[in-house]
């Protein structure tokens, strides 16, 4: 059986337990969130931009590439004549 005391100062123990849980999380988890999100989303503008470069090059090295095969195709033909 739980002690008269106990039942009477348990809500107000429950309460101040709640506050400080409440406050811990707008002071201190929330900002540290907001500041996880912006540098979350800096790194995803980082890594989309990387992607892009990456695509560039080689985009330009496949028609590098391909500049050669039609060079060597051609060479390949003049002499067949």
């Amino acid at each position: 059986m739980v002690h008269p005391v106990i039942r009477h100062y348990l809500p107000y123990v429950n309460l101040a337990i709640a506050t400080s849980a409440l406050i811990f999380q707008t002071t201190v988890l929330y900002p540290w969130h907001e500041e996880l999100d912006t540098g979350f989303r800096k790194l995803k503008d980082e890594q989309a931009r990387q992607l892009q470069d990456y695509h560039q090059l080689k985009l330009k090295y496949l028609e590098a590439l391909a500049q050669k095969v039609d060079a060597v195709a051609a060479v390949a033909t003049s002499k067949t004549k």
